[in-house]
C-alpha cells in the first residue's frame, strides 16, 4: 500500500490521473458533438453541436496527451494539430451552412432573422 501511495505522491502518477480526467472530459464532449449531430433536426442546429463542443474535446484530448508525456515534443507536436482545427472549423460550419441554406433543408420557421432572403 506504501508503494502505491509513494508512486501517486511522485509527478508520474498524479500526472496520469490527470490526463485520465482530461481524456474523459474530452470524450464526453466529443460523445455529446456525436449524439448531437445524429439527433438534432437540421444542418443549421447541428452546426452548434458539431463545431463548439467538439473542439473542446479534442483540446482536452490532446491536453491530455501533453499531460501524459510531459515533454516539449508532445506540446510541439500537438499544437499545430490545435491551432489547424481552430481556423478550420469555422470554415467548415460556415461551408455546411451555406449548403444547408442553399438545399432548404431547415425550418424557415426557427430563424428568428433570415438575411439570406432580400
Amino acid at each position: 500500500m506504501i508503494e502505491v501511495l509513494e508512486s501517486f505522491i511522485d509527478g508520474a502518477g498524479v500526472r496520469a490521473w490527470i490526463a485520465l480526467g482530461l481524456l474523459l472530459v474530452g470524450s464526453l464532449l466529443s460523445l455529446g458533438a456525436g449524439i448531437g449531430i445524429v439527433r438534432f433536426p437540421d444542418p443549421l442546429v447541428r452546426l452548434h453541436a458539431m463545431s463548439k463542443p467538439q473542439v473542446l474535446g479534442l483540446a482536452f484530448a490532446l491536453a491530455a496527451i501533453v499531460v501524459a508525456v510531459w515533454t516539449w515534443t508532445a506540446f510541439f507536436v500537438v499544437l499545430p494539430i490545435m491551432v489547424f482545427q481552430l481556423f478550420l472549423v469555422p470554415v467548415s460550419t460556415h461551408m455546411i451552412a451555406r449548403a444547408g441554406l442553399r438545399s432548404n433543408e431547415y425550418r424557415h420557421e426557427d430563424l428568428l432573422v433570415d438575411d439570406t432572403e432580400s
